[in-house]
């Protein structure tokens, strides 16, 4: 039976199928990518100066094949085994990413600003036996490598890939001069040694032979997301679900894109899910090129990406549109090549959307998906754009309204959002509860209140009662109170979210102290210790007591109301 929202699609897209995917493994597209596109440049990195640095397909295809051969050869890794990413966007990471898929192995992203103790938590979780790491962050290496047990460590740099001797220049700096590289007492080889070794190894090895029993239904990634309690649980996205994915979104937006690849800047970090499936990945799949800015932080590092290149595609959330609007530099003439402007996470507002809109003639799409299923879920349609919507499914996707029993609601009443695709999480790694919890009758359960009309467009009225989106990040309000927990003084702790101007969002706690001699400053300075900057409550206030259930559960609506009305 066709659907009110099919008649947005084309042809193909109304008869969806994966099987018309030529390449089902992300090993094939690289390949496929190389072949098609070789000379295209595939990757920039740009740094806040201006400087930058340039690989082709050809050339990204090369060095992933050498990375590969490295993980195989020289570690002695075998296929199915983990290996953890963990830096900002920049070409190394493409090359690590894909050189991990040629090699038969998982990957798992990790979010480069995670502490010590997260970043310890994943590593473990996954089973990674080798963690690519930024220089930037050794320090955290040293503290958990030898805990985990990692075979090797590798380290990258953000000047990777430059010619050496600006990258020797640029290197002292950082690392003489503003001291931002920490000295790393844990063995490791830099990616340029690695990459040697393995290029060395690929020519007496069969790197094909690495992925023969590699199947498209196999996992590639274990993409870790935070859930409403406790910490955050590694979703096992296939090649397929993510390759397709990607092409779920080409078939939403093909009418956009342009025969010879989109030049795409890439602000939202390649470790979360979003930016590797719909940018990265679906950039490989149309030849596109990625202007990698490492971090969006302050909006003025966009600025050499936006002079130098001709942006025809840029996928943001609300925050940093808005943010990037309130820059003295902006200008519309940055914007005159864009095609096509994406938002997604946290809700993009109306207000925000509109100005975007009028100052750069472009309009904001905004779209509404999760890691658990490789991406996005629901987008705008080019041509009926719906602000305060976030789509229509996209195609091969189902979505339905349900009741707390399951029953489909009508079309105008509200109920939780639930949906099945292709792209599916095969479950979370090493939590069965949850998964049989979140994915039911082969449906997934996304706790999120919506209301579709009748044209099969969703709106969003509540996410998920406990979550935090903090700039469009899944924050963990139990993982903030384990923390707080293991504070002297504290006996008890209930973490909420509250409206911020610039975050959207940011964590509040609500603790209950035994004496007044606990302080704040107490309670943030533990917080550092073991979480990341957003997650770090922005608020401590102290309380009589926290409204809690009879097994003990903070009573999140009731702390709401009482404090925020």
């Amino acid at each position: 039976m066709q659907t009110a929202w099919e008649r947005y699609f084309s042809e193909e897209a109304r008869n969806f199928d994966l099987a018309n995917l030529t390449s089902q493994r992300l090993s094939d597209l690289i390949d496929e990518a190389a072949q098609r596109f070789g000379p295209r440049p595939a990757l920039t990195t740009i740094l806040p100066n201006g400087a930058e640095t340039t690989l082709s397909y050809a050339e990204l295809h090369r060095l992933a094949t050498h990375f590969a051969a490295y993980l195989r050869e020289v570690v002695g890794l075998k296929a199915g085994e983990t290996v953890a990413l963990m830096t900002p966007n920049c070409i190394g990471f493409g090359v690590v990413s894909l050189g991990i898929a040629k090699a038969g192995c998982i990957g798992t992203n990790v979010n480069p600003l995670y502490t010590a103790p997260e970043l310890e938590h994943q590593l473990t979780d996954s089973g990674a036996q080798v963690l690519v790491i930024a220089d930037l962050f050794g320090d955290k290496a040293d503290r958990v490598a030898r805990e985990v047990g990692l075979r090797q460590v590798v380290t990258l740099s953000l000047v990777d890939f430059f010619p050496p001797l600006k990258k020797a220049v640029m290197g002292f700096v950082l690392r003489r001069v503003r001291k931002v590289i920490p000295a790393m007492a844990t063995p490791h080889v830099s990616l340029a040694q690695a990459l040697a070794m393995g290029r060395r190894a690929a020519q007496r090895a069969d790197v094909a032979a690495y992925v023969a029993g590699v199947q498209p239904t196999d996992t590639a990634l274990y993409q870790y997301t935070s859930g409403t309690t406790g910490r955050s649980k590694g979703a096992e996205l296939s090649h397929l679900g993510i390759i397709g994915n990607a092409y779920q979104a080409h078939l939403m937006t093909e009418s956009l894109i342009a025969e010879d690849g989109e030049t795409t800047l890439i602000a939202l970090p390649l470790y979360h899910i979003t930016a590797f499936s719909l940018i990265f990945i679906a950039g490989l799949r149309t030849g596109g090129h990625g202007i990698l800015v490492p971090s969006p932080r302050p909006p003025s590092n966009l600025k050499a990406a936006l002079e130098k290149h001709r942006i025809t595609w840029f996928t943001g959330i609300n925050t940093l549109f808005a943010a990037l609007m309130a820059e003295p530099w902006f200008d519309r003439r940055y914007f005159e090549h864009l095609r096509f402007c994406g938002s997604g996470g946290a809700a993009q507002q109306t207000g925000v959307a509109r100005n975007w809109q009028e100052r750069t003639g472009v309009e904001i799409s905004q779209g509404y998906g999760m890691t658990e299923i490789s991406g996005v879920l629901t987008l705008n349609p080019p041509g009926d754009n719906r602000l305060g919507k976030v789509g229509i499914p996209v195609p091969g996707a189902e979505v339905k309204i349900v009741d707390d029993a399951g029953n489909a609601l009508p079309s105008g009443t509200p109920g939780e959002v639930i949906a099945r695709s292709p792209t599916l999480m095969k479950g979370y790694l090493n939590r069965p509860e949850a998964t049989a919890e979140t994915l039911r009758d082969g449906w997934l359960h996304s706790g999120d209140i919506g209301v579709m009309d009748e044209d099969g467009f969703l709106e969003i009225v509540d996410r998920k009662k406990d979550m935090i989106l903090v700039s469009g990040f899944n924050v963990s309000p139990g993982e903030i109170e384990d923390v707080i927990s293991t504070v002297p003084g504290v006996v008890q702790v209930g973490v909420i979210g509250v409206p911020d101007e610039k975050s959207g969002e940011v964590p509040a706690a609500f603790v209950v102290r035994k004496d007044d001699g606990l302080s704040e400053e107490a309670i943030i300075a533990a917080c550092r210790q073991s979480l990341t900057n957003y997650k770090i409550p922005r608020r401590i206030e102290f309380v009589d007591e926290v409204p809690i259930t009879l097994s003990g559960k903070v009573l999140r609506r009731e702390l709401r109301a009482r404090h925020l009305g």
